[in-house]
């Protein structure tokens, strides 16, 4: 029923069309964040990886992985990730299903293929941002194994969880000792920022409803603050 396939230079429109398209049919716009043609055409000419899934002649969804390398965008520079491993960085960057189309897994879908594909790769270090008012978005990348570890300010100054991966392995197991956890609501930004401070790792997340979802966390910090 649906089909993925990297997508590349040639798709560029592509892109941009579905782009317009999932935009317009947000409420709240703030939670996707659009790119650029220059980025979109540096990431499907080598510098990142794209997927689409086909729903026979349609593409209904798309997923970008961009590899900052030397380029100045680069959410390491959030953390104290060393420079030196810069060049070993991919971003999990924006990943887009049509309204139609959503509750059909395909995010997962995206990101078990964009995973699969790093493999042979020098990437060992994986971030993401997604807006605390998308819960879903959150679980689908908790799900994929990034953790939420701050919050930061991107793209004109919107509120965002910054998640981590490592790779290939992911995250280890919680180390042994203080298994204490503590609950926050994805609203209580300030609560937030301070735990994340803190040591504080986001682990899980409680979806109760379009306004109440919760983040688990627990004292594992990522390797960097």
């Amino acid at each position: 029923m649906f089909d993925v396939r990297r997508l590349g230079p040639g798709d560029l429109g592509l892109i941009l069309e579905l782009q317009e398209r999932i935009t317009s049919s947000l409420a709240d716009k703030d939670v996707f964040q659009t790119s650029t043609p220059e980025f979109i055409s540096y990431c499907l000419a080598g510098g990142g990886r794209c997927y689409g899934v086909a729903h026979g002649p349609d593409t209904v969804a798309y997923r970008m992985v961009y590899f900052p390398r030397d380029r100045a965008y680069n959410l390491a520079k959030d953390t104290s990730l060393p420079a030196s491993a810069y060049g070993q960085v991919g971003h999990w960057d924006t990943i887009a299903v049509m309204p139609r189309w959503r509750g059909h897994g395909l995010a997962r879908t995206l990101n078990a293929r964009a995973l699969a594909d790093l493999a042979g790769t020098d990437i060992r270090h994986l971030f993401s941002t997604s807006s605390p008012e998308n819960p879903h978005g959150v679980r689908t990348l908790i799900e994929t194994g990034f953790r939420p570890v701050r919050l930061v300010r991107k793209f004109g100054g919107k509120l965002r969880f910054l998640l981590y991966r490592p790779r290939p392995a992911g995250w280890p197991p919680h180390p042994p000792g203080d298994r204490t956890e503590r609950i926050v609501a994805l609203s209580a930004t300030g609560e937030l920022d301070d735990a994340f401070h803190d040591g504080w790792t986001g682990v899980g997340i409680t979806i109760d409803g379009p306004r109440s979802a919760y983040l688990r966390m627990a004292r594992q910090p990522p390797p960097f603050r």
